[in-house]
Formats: structure tokens, sequence, C-alpha cells
């Protein structure tokens, strides 16, 4: 147990048994607007939520005034993602209204980032600050202004991300980076895109995966090329991919596809939700990867076309976001040309080839949503 340097304050690591003073905090309607919480979460909820933070990668921080909790922090790492060990994610940070401008917060932010230096071992640190719906400044927001005193920097704005009872708000994306932590050089570049040999047209079969795909995608990432481009490696098994594919469908709003060239699997694509938090309902991710081969011959496109149409037109996303490697201009242009909108550039985002390599965040919202911020 860690006694902050803010009178009678007490921060320590959250168990379930707080589980109930976590839910009766944020019954109070104050708490909700600039975190990413359901209203009214029950006790369960918080049992289940804790239980995502058990790792010892991840910080779960609670703070008490004597006997009243009167704020938390979780702190998400990534311990079984073998590309993104290095960074965390700041989900939650609040303070119980009678409490702030009192130092809580710094004193919970200044607990998690000494952890995260001194033993978690994150290299970089991220945080999506919700903004006001009707928020239209330029100007940095409190909030964020708050974030960069502790070194946190902006990175880009993503539209229309959570759910208010006004609307859609969006958030800033900041990241603070110890480029003392895990050192490593930059990633190599990728290697130029060289055009495709011109060769008879090729039929291409798009259709959705089966759990009888899963030596096929092992395959396809097992192309150094096809790592490269996503959040992958050319390491994975046949076995992984079964379990993934056996948890996809579109009863819970995911998707995925392959797309086959004489029968033989040369790329594929998902859909997923980021997250079953209510208020990030309409925001789902997706993912493509194509072999090296078969690159450049309009086999993404039609990945991506198939992808946006289940997203769009079936499960109801109204908002969709990829991250995709700064340097992989031929994708980058083809989301471009879907109506992907830059929204930003993550630093250090993954670790590819024996480096750090930053990746840009895009997003695609249909004119509906788009709507609720003009």
């Amino acid at each position: 147990m860690t006694t902050a340097a803010v009178s009678s304050l007490t921060i320590r690591r959250a168990e379930p048994r707080d589980a109930a003073l976590l839910a009766a905090l944020f019954c109070d309607a104050a708490m909700l607007p600039f975190t990413l919480i359901p209203p009214y979460s029950s006790a369960a909820h918080w049992d289940k939520r804790l239980g995502e933070y058990a790792d010892a990668a991840c910080l779960p921080l609670v703070a008490f005034a004597g006997e009243a909790l009167v704020g938390v922090l979780l702190l998400r790492a990534f311990p079984n993602h073998v590309r993104r060990k290095h960074a965390g994610v700041l989900d939650l940070l609040a303070v119980r209204p009678d409490h702030r401008r009192r130092g809580v917060g710094r004193a919970l932010l200044n607990a998690a980032i000494r952890a995260a230096d001194e033993g978690l071992q994150l290299r970089r640190i991220e945080v999506n600050v919700p903004r006001r719906v009707d928020y239209v400044d330029p100007a940095p927001t409190p909030l964020e202004r708050f974030y960069a005193s502790f070194g946190f920097e902006p990175e880009g704005v993503k539209r229309c991300e959570l759910a208010h009872a006004d609307g859609y708000a969006d958030s800033a994306t900041m990241a603070r980076i110890n480029a003392t932590t895990m050192p490593a050089p930059p990633s190599p570049a990728l290697p130029a895109a060289k055009r495709p040999r011109r060769s008879a047209p090729v039929k291409v079969v798009i259709r959705p995966a089966t759990e009888d795909d899963a030596e096929g995608f092992a395959q396809v990432f097992a192309d150094r090329s096809a790592a490269l481009g996503t959040l992958q490696h050319p390491y994975t098994t046949a076995e992984l991919w079964r379990t993934r594919l056996t948890a996809s469908g579109p009863g819970n709003r995911q998707a995925m596809f392959v797309a086959l060239v004489n029968g033989r699997m040369v790329g594929n694509a998902g859909v997923h939700p980021v997250s079953d938090n209510p208020r990030l309902r309409h925001v789902c991710g997706i993912g493509i990867s194509i072999t090296t081969r078969y690159q450049g011959l309009g086999i993404g496109r039609m990945l991506m076309n198939m992808t946006l149409d289940f997203a769009e037109r079936w499960a109801n996303y109204s908002r969709i976001e990829l991250t995709v490697h700064a340097d992989n201009a031929r994708a980058i242009k083809l989301y471009e040309s879907l109506g992907f909108l830059h929204e930003g550039r993550h630093r250090d985002f993954s670790f590819r080839e024996g480096g750090y390599v930053d990746a840009l965040f895009m997003a695609r919202c249909t004119s509906e949503l788009s709507a609720t911020r003009t």
C-alpha cells in the first residue's frame, strides 16, 4: 500500500472487494461525461472489469480519503500482444466531484507513471480524452492540458468516438513516450512496393471465413510482407487462428472474410467491435492483409468493400476505424480512396523487424454520424 503526498489520501491496487464501491461511485451522473463508463454500471460489471486488469502488466488503482473511495485509475497493457508489449492505454482516470482540484487525479497519475517507468517497462502510454459534444475550440481542453503537464503530447482527434446523452463527442488522443524504456532503433522502412507483373486476369472468390480456414490464415501471415503490414507476426499457428475464428461471427457483430485464388487463400479481412462498452457500440475496427504475390491486383479493395458492406449495412456501425503503419503508402492510398480520413499519428505504435514504427489512425464515419458534429 502506498500513501500519497496528499493529506490523508491512500492509493493502492484495486481488488474485487472494491467492485461495489466503484459501482456506487459511478451512480453519480457527474462522474460520466469525461469517462467511457456506462450509466448505472453494476457491481457485477465492475467485478468483471477489474478481472480484466488482473495481469501484473496492468495497473488498476483506487484512491481513498479515509474510508471513502474518491478516485480510480485503470491502466491496461498488452501482455499477450507480442508486438505491443511496450505500450499501455490509460482507460480511466476519474475523481469524485467533491474531491476534484485537491490533487487526487495528479496523485493517481503520478503513481501510475512511476510504476510504468520503474517496473512495468511501458515505453508508450496513450490516453483518449473525451471532449464535450459542443466543443469546437481548437485549443486544448483543461483535461488535455492536465495530461500535457505529465508529458503527454497530442497525436490527433478521433471524431464522434463516444456516445453522450446529447450526441456523439470527439476524443483527443495523447501519448507519453519514455524513450529510455525498452530502447530500440526505428523500424526498417517497408520495401518499396513493386508493380505486379502483367498476367492473365485473376479470378478471386471472396467469402466468409470458417474454422476450416485456420491453416490458410497461418500461411498468409507466414508471408513476411503480410505480417509487416499488420500487427501479426510470421509465426502464428493454425490453432491460434482456429480459436479466433471460433469466436468470430455475425451474432456478435464480428465477421472475417477470406480471398481465394484457385482455392488457395491469398488474403483476409475482419470486422470487430472495439469494445463491449455500450457507449462505443457504434464503433468497429477493421484489418486486412494480402500475401506479397497478390498485392496491387485489386484484391484488397474487394475485401475492403465486403467488410464495409457488412459493417455499415448489416451490423449498424457508423464509425469504422483502423490503424496503418505510416510507411505503408499503398494501403494508405486504398483507405483514402474508400473515404477514410486521417485523424492522427501514433508514435512508436508497434515493434516491427527490430525497431519501433509509427502508425496513422484513420476512420470513416457515416453521413448521419458526421452530421452530429455540425
